[in-house]
């Protein structure tokens, strides 16, 4: 009898420790979710894009640069070389790089959703939360420098300006953009631990950030030091806003 009680129990222990296994493994397959409920993050993003929206609605009344011709002595040297016209092929490519970036983001994360319909919403929310943050820094922080873009140091350029934005170069907008978007992306992806698994699309995006920039400056509508200082604020903003979401599972 004492035998068979034995085998019992240690067939008991052998069963719990299996369930207890499965229910660990499925809790690891399970991925963690963003607790990014629909009515305060559509408060937040309306507030977000309200501040992002106003220097560009009052740029005219904010400062900007309206030099014509601008001096380019004061020009650092990484920047003198990309004076000139607009170039418009490269300009409009760049447009479409921004959007393969940002579109890119949001359907890869809709693929990693698997047809959960609330992780989708969440994740989008997070990711467009990211962006938008990004373009308010960005939008004041060409009022903050109010830099003249590389075609206003032509012998060519006129005063007044066209519009202010031709005196809101730093930082590149489009630059910003697609940067938040790429490390947003990453950042979701590392805090559920899964960065790895997602390497080569983190490395897609990061990619098509960085061609966004290259054909700004080839574009002649930025400095390589406004894509740089895009680039920086894109990256370090698109990864800290998934970071100030609580996880739930």
């Amino acid at each position: 009898m004492n035998g068979i009680g034995i085998k019992l129990r240690t067939a008991a222990l052998w069963g719990f420790s299996a369930l207890s296994l499965a229910g660990r493994a499925a809790t690891a397959q399970a991925p963690a979710r963003f607790d990014a409920r629909l009515v305060p993050s559509v408060a937040v993003f309306a507030a977000t894009a309200a501040v992002a929206v106003a220097p560009v609605l009052f740029a005219s009344q904010l400062p900007h640069a309206t030099c014509a011709p601008c001096d380019r002595s004061g020009l650092p040297f990484l920047d003198r070389g990309t004076v000139g016209a607009i170039r418009a092929f490269p300009a409009t490519v760049s447009d479409a790089a921004l959007f393969v970036t940002g579109a890119g983001a949001g359907l890869f994360l809709l693929r990693d959703a698997r047809g959960e319909g609330a992780m989708a919403r969440e994740d989008i929310t997070v990711l467009a939360q990211a962006v938008s943050a990004t373009w308010a820094l960005t939008n004041w922080g060409k009022v903050l420098f109010h830099r003249p873009r590389p075609y206003r140091y032509t012998p060519d350029a006129t005063a007044p300006p066209a519009s202010a934005d031709d005196g809101l170069s730093l930082p590149s907008g489009h630059t910003s953009a697609a940067f938040a978007a790429a490390f947003a992306y990453w950042s979701i992806q590392a805090r559920r631990g899964r960065a790895g698994e997602h390497r080569q699309r983190i490395a897609a995006l990061v990619l098509a950030a960085a061609a966004t920039g290259v054909l700004r400056v080839a574009a002649r509508e930025h400095f390589p030091t406004d894509v740089v200082a895009g680039a920086a604020l894109g990256a370090a903003a698109g990864w800290a806003v998934p970071r100030l979401y609580p996880l739930r599972r």
